[in-house]
């Protein structure tokens, strides 16, 4: 769940370890962390105030207030074993489980508490492969008095090997191999876990034997490929904390049997391999796990936070509230923008109007002048020819009578020099023929000469 938060705690005979988990747009990632040692042979008892003042202060120092806190115990504080059951019995596992507790488990029902989880569901037989996991219940009253000396409240309990399944299903550092082992080396102790689809089918743990440590691994590995179900296959087997030297490593590697890889801490963003239980029980509290077993009853169990879900519904609003400004902002914007258009339209339309009623003057005068063409039967149009004598005779000049009869023009009037008359409406285009009809007069007194001349039209 965005922005939720988890803390894992793992508590050892030698160490414990923090991890603080935050979700975030980018995912989960790991926020704060921390290793610190314990005085083996201490009991519990006398290191809880110890491990209450680290757990404290380290809440303090980064200023942590989960919204989950898992706490991981050693394995050897817990029974782990494998139980087959009739398929019938399915939908009441725990009763059933509970009415023979004592066959799978040498300690009495009243003084324990158990999980377990469905391994394998193999319907063709009609058995059931159960994960039992059990403790004493004086154990689990240890740790929820250590919560209760941190001042926080326990969301869960599991062993380390449970949650060292969970990290490597979760990374999927089996690289798409549906069955492969762990193999976990810390405190002097030897883990071997067998995965199936991601979760825990077989589990082992020994003393870890520093002066043949290739051949113990060698050994283990044989047991848990005979168990697998498939022993004619290449075992996939995951190197947590062992020696990466040549000493360790290349023996191993040359039993064709064995696919080893090398758990990869710096993609994982894991400090180190003594922070994977830590960092997996962190991560319980964020993701739905494979291996799901929690020791703590429900009684004793914190009430998952609701922060972060009513932070989501909260930010989920305001994004509802966002988009719907957003969509009721572009809807006036677009109203507005509608609104200037048809007011645009409606000034181009009395534009249009006054366009439209000058085009009708213009064809109405063009009817009038085509009218007036007609009349005469011209081929040249009168108004042309009109313009055609303004601009051939010159300024000093002036008509006094002009005759139109066809093509046939008559023209009258004064001129300072008549003569020149003739070679400029002779040179026009519309003009033919130009000539006196009469022969030039003199002068009168204002010194014009009197002409009358003829010419036709093209």
């Amino acid at each position: 769940m965005l922005f939720q938060t988890s803390l894992g705690i793992d508590i050892q005979e030698a160490s414990v370890s923090f991890a603080y988990l935050r979700a975030s747009f980018k995912g989960i990632s790991l926020a704060a962390h921390g290793v610190y040692p314990l005085e083996e042979a201490i009991p519990l008892q006398e290191k809880a105030e110890a491990i209450g003042n680290l757990a404290r202060d380290f809440m303090t120092t980064y200023s942590i207030s989960p919204a989950a806190v898992f706490l991981g115990i050693p394995r050897h504080q817990a029974i782990l074993t494998y139980v087959y059951l009739p398929l019938a019995v399915k939908e009441n596992l725990r009763e059933s489980i509970g009415y023979e507790i004592e066959k799978y488990v040498p300690v009495p029902e009243e003084d324990i508490y158990f999980d377990y989880q469905v391994v394998i569901e193999d319907k063709e037989s009609g058995k059931l492969k159960l994960l039992l996991v059990a403790v004493r219940r004086e154990t689990v009253d240890l740790y929820v008095d250590l919560a209760a000396r941190i001042g926080i409240g326990i969301s869960g309990l599991e062993i380390d090997s449970t949650a060292l399944a969970n990290y490597i299903s979760y990374r999927s550092e089996a690289g798409g191999a549906d069955v492969c082992a762990i193999v976990y080396v810390r405190n002097g102790r030897l883990e071997l876990d067998l995965l199936a689809g991601g979760v825990l089918n077989d589990s082992r743990s020994v003393h870890y034997d520093e002066r043949d440590p290739v051949g113990l691994i060698s050994r283990e590995l044989e047991k848990l490929r005979s168990r697998s179900g498939r022993p004619e296959d290449r075992l996939c087997a995951i190197l947590c904390g062992v020696d990466g030297s040549a000493d360790v490593v290349e023996p191993l590697k040359e039993n064709e049997w064995f696919d080893l890889r090398f758990v990869d801490l710096s993609r994982r963003g894991t400090p180190s391999s003594d922070m994977i239980p830590a960092q997996a029980l962190a991560l319980k509290g964020m993701v739905k796990v494979p291996t799901d077993i929690n020791l703590l009853p429900h009684s004793l169990r914190k009430r998952p936070s609701r922060v972060g879900r009513y932070t989501m519904m909260a930010l989920a609003g305001l994004l509802i509230l966002s988009v719907l400004a957003w969509v009721g902002g572009l809807i006036v914007s677009q109203q507005l923008y509608v609104k200037d258009l048809d007011a645009r339209i409606a000034r181009l339309s009395v534009e249009v109007s006054n366009i439209e009623r000058t085009q009708a003057s213009c064809k109405e005068i063009e009817d009038r002048i085509d009218y007036l063409n007609a009349l005469y039967g011209a081929r040249t149009p009168v108004l042309q020819a009109l313009k055609e004598l303004s601009l051939r005779i010159p300024k000093t000049a002036w008509i006094r009578r002009l005759a139109l009869s066809g093509k046939e023009v008559t023209i009258d009037g004064l001129a300072d020099a008549a003569s020149e008359l003739i070679p400029s409406l002779d040179g026009s285009s519309l003009f033919k023929d130009v000539s006196f009809l009469s022969s030039v007069t003199r002068r009168d007194a204002s010194g014009k000469e009197t002409f009358r001349i003829g010419l036709k039209l093209r």
